[in-house]
Parts: C-alpha cells; sequence; structure tokens
C-alpha cells in the first residue's frame, strides 16, 4: 500500500513523515587465517539495515495516531516499509518509544525498524534496482538461491556487479 510522499508501514500510514530517518547499510566482513599463517578476507554481503528516526504527531489526533502506530508494532510479523524516495524495504517493527513533550497536541517519538530477510510474499514478484545493490545482496536478502535468481534474470550478466536503479529484478 505504497502512498506517494509518505511513509508507511503495512496498513499504517504516517500521517506526517518523520523529520529524522536514518538507514544504516553496512557489509558483513569476515577475516579468516588459513594454514601456513595466512588470511583470507571474505566479503559476506550485506547484512540487515537498520531503519530509525524520529517524528511528530500533532492535532486533535496526535494520541490517536500514535496509539495506531503502537497497535501495528503490537501486531509483530514483518510488513512492507515505504520511505519516500527509497526502495521498499522488508522489515520487522522492532521499536517505538514515546518522547515527552511539554507542547499540548504533539507527539513525539523514535522508531526502529529491522529489514528482514524472510522470503517477501507472493503478491511482491518483482522489485527494481537500487543501484548499491547486486544479485548477491537481492539473493541473501530475500532468501532465494542465487542460481535461481540468475536463471529469473537472464539480463542480468553479472551477479556481483550493482544493478541500476530502473533494472527491473524477477523475483519469482
Amino acid at each position: 500500500m505504497k502512498i506517494d510522499g509518505k511513509m508507511s508501514y503495512k496498513d499504517f500510514v504516517f500521517p506526517v513523515v518523520p523529520y529524522v530517518i536514518r538507514i544504516s547499510d553496512k557489509r558483513n566482513i569476515s577475516n579468516r587465517t588459513v594454514p601456513y599463517g595466512g588470511s583470507v578476507v571474505e566479503d559476506l554481503g550485506n547484512t540487515a539495515r537498520i531503519i530509525s528516526g524520529e517524528g511528530e504527531f500533532y492535532g486533535e489526533n496526535c494520541v490517536n495516531d500514535f496509539m495506531q502506530l503502537k497497535s501495528v508494532m503490537a501486531k509483530g510479523g514483518g510488513g512492507m516499509l515505504y520511505i519516500p524516495s527509497q526502495s521498499p524495504i522488508y522489515a520487522v517493527f522492532e521499536n517505538l518509544e514515546l518522547i515527552c513533550s511539554d507542547i499540548e497536541d504533539v507527539v513525539r517519538y523514535s522508531f526502529r525498524f529491522v529489514e528482514c530477510f524472510e522470503n517477501i510474499n507472493q503478491t511482491e514478484r518483482c522489485i527494481h534496482g537500487d543501484g548499491k545493490s547486486c544479485l548477491w545482496d537481492i539473493s541473501y536478502r530475500y532468501g532465494i538461491d542465487i542460481d535461481s535468481l540468475v536463471l529469473m534474470n537472464p539480463h542480468i550478466r553479472r551477479p556481483d556487479i550493482e544493478i541500476r536503479c530502473s533494472e527491473r529484478i524477477n523475483l519469482c
């Protein structure tokens, strides 16, 4: 349920886009020692991204808006997180914190989502490249065998090269 220009998670649309959104993305690098005193550095791909930030609900319904967001978090499970100007992320809502404010009709909050590498639901059969990920990253992120992903995407010549933003990647 993507609404252009708005942030949403599952069926909740944020009335106001949070004023701080951080997306932490890092690689999983392993340094192993090998026989006879050498070492090998392995790049194991991207780790789960952390999406965190802060925002405000304001107006007469601000407390109600916060409670609705809290109920979405309480349900658990993963869902699609839509952030303006970003590719959708399958994530789990990890933390929601109320930040006390003395301003009337304003509720401040902070949040944290963790990208989820479970298989995406069957309604999402393709995604578009984000300019940062390669097929290996997508394989790991969605739990799809790399050989299957390569077979489903013959237009992508090398699985280790970053995929352009406009390029379509078939997942099923």
